[in-house]
């Protein structure tokens, strides 16, 4: 009878570890995502960050790549395209994650909630410098893609993604 006592015992822990595992991972699960942009600060993405541009004739280089046939791209410009893409992509993903840090940093200051307006303006302008930078990659990417592109290439581009500004 003691061995079957001991078995129910070790039973109902069990049973109680996978109530509390899942209350953690459903708790887990409902904090909210901070900053709510997360997943494309860290995956490098563009994010409409250069739209601007984009609307007013400075293709994007990865969008390019996608039209490279329609685009008749030499493989020259393929080549310097390529290179654009990866090298705003490993810029965009460290800015990215200096962000996401910044954010995570604000969120916890707030949480001890001994704010002082001083330092949150600090942390502020240092997330407001962090975003302008990463936009900055994006934008930068856009007029350097112009310059790879003739102007005939150009004015496709912009008649392909629908975009008339193409100047």
């Amino acid at each position: 009878m003691g061995q079957m006592k001991i078995m129910q015992t070790k039973w109902l822990a069990a049973q109680m570890l996978v109530v509390c595992l899942l209350a953690l991972v459903t708790a887990a699960s409902a904090q909210p995502t901070i900053p709510t942009d997360r997943g494309g600060l860290l995956a490098g993405e563009g994010m409409g960050l250069a739209a601007p541009a984009e609307r007013n004739g400075f293709p994007g280089p990865k969008h390019v790549l996608e039209l490279k046939d329609s685009l008749r791209l030499s493989r020259d410009q393929a080549k310097r395209t390529e290179e654009l893409v990866e090298g705003v992509k490993v810029s965009a993903i460290a800015k990215g994650e200096q962000i996401v840090e910044a954010e995570e940093e604000l969120e916890g200051y707030l949480a001890a909630g001994k704010v002082q307006e001083k330092e949150l303006r600090a942390k502020l302008q240092r997330i407001g410098k962090l975003r302008a930078e990463l936009r900055f990659v994006h934008l930068q990417a856009h007029l350097r893609m112009k310059q790879v592109l003739r102007q005939e290439q150009n004015a496709a581009y912009g008649v392909l993604r629908g975009v008339h500004g193409s100047h």
